[in-house]
């Protein structure tokens, strides 16, 4: 049986609860290593292609930095139009959903490491901010 984050997460906050107070800021930081280490030996071109990952994450475009989204919009409109379904609807509903949902229409490894990148390198700075 496999977890996604989420379980893992909170089963982990489950098992948390069941220590003294005095351990659970230790323990908490030990999960919090513990997902990163995990996430950080997580291949992104193995989730871009979905070869043997089972937890896919959900980066959004809309967390993106302005200038990818638009690098996306001129991709995924270019695309559209390629394939005669494009629409200013079609665009928006692309422009909001996951990065993985556009895998079948553009190029998405470059989006997905900068996620990877940015995602990693704010969660260790949060990790370390609170040891």
């Amino acid at each position: 049986m496999g977890f996604t984050k989420r379980e893992l997460v909170q089963f982990f906050d489950e098992l948390t609860g069941f220590i003294s107070e005095e351990k659970q800021s230790e323990a908490k930081i030990l999960i919090r290593e513990f997902i990163l280490d995990f996430e950080k030996s997580y291949k992104y071109k193995d989730a871009v292609l979905q070869k043997d990952v089972p937890y896919v994450p959900p980066y959004y475009i809309s967390a993106m930095p302005q200038s990818l989204q638009e690098e996306i919009r001129r991709k995924m409109t270019a695309k559209l139009k390629e394939l005669g379904e494009y629409s200013p609807e079609n665009v928006e509903l692309a422009m909001h959903s996951k990065i993985y949902d556009l895998r079948g229409l553009i190029d998405i490894a470059d989006y997905v490491k900068w996620a990877d990148k940015e995602i990693y390198s704010d969660f260790a700075k949060k990790l370390a901010v609170s040891m």
